[in-house]
């Protein structure tokens, strides 16, 4: 005979979400990182859903459920090989950058780059240098040829030199 749980594990997460966030504010203020609060409470409750439901349930009956929150938490602070270390913490800089250290000859660059007559190869550079794709990702997108996608890249970098 199953027992018969008055909340789901939905309804637990939102009514809990004080507690998780509570949690998670004492932990990264513990470590100087309380600015990830929302990227951490937001990791938490994606990993609490992903639970099964009468886990959540048993753990919310019998009061333990804060002490699982805090478990997960501590693990996804503390540890150099979570997922939450991986995602945010590295990519915080690593020293700041001082208003000497400045170039703003990458930022000409790219005005121009966004400047160009082309849609297309605006387009390209675009997907390219801001989100990282490949050029072979780029083509699935536009439906053009690898070659096609280089030759443009390697045009509008020429471009830029001569413009620079």
């Amino acid at each position: 005979m199953t027992k018969k749980y008055s909340l789901s594990k939905n309804e637990i997460i939102v009514e809990e979400m004080s507690t998780i966030r509570e949690v998670c504010a004492n932990i990264l203020s513990a470590n100087m990182d309380l600015h990830l609060i929302d990227d951490l409470v937001q990791d938490v409750t994606l990993i609490l859903l992903s639970q099964n439901e009468i886990t959540i349930q048993s753990l919310h009956e019998t009061n333990q459920f804060c002490f699982y929150v805090a478990r997960i938490v501590t693990n996804q602070v503390l540890s150099t090989t979570s997922p939450f270390h991986k995602t945010y913490r590295l990519r915080l800089p690593k020293n700041s950058l001082k208003q000497d250290d400045y170039e703003p000859l990458a930022d000409e660059i790219w005005v121009k780059a966004m400047n160009l007559p082309d849609d297309r190869a605006k387009s390209i550079v675009h997907l390219r240098y801001e989100y990282g794709l490949k050029i072979h990702e780029i083509a699935k997108i536009h439906k053009i040829s690898t070659r096609y996608v280089h030759g443009i890249i390697a045009s509008v970098h020429s471009y830029l030199e001569k413009n620079h």
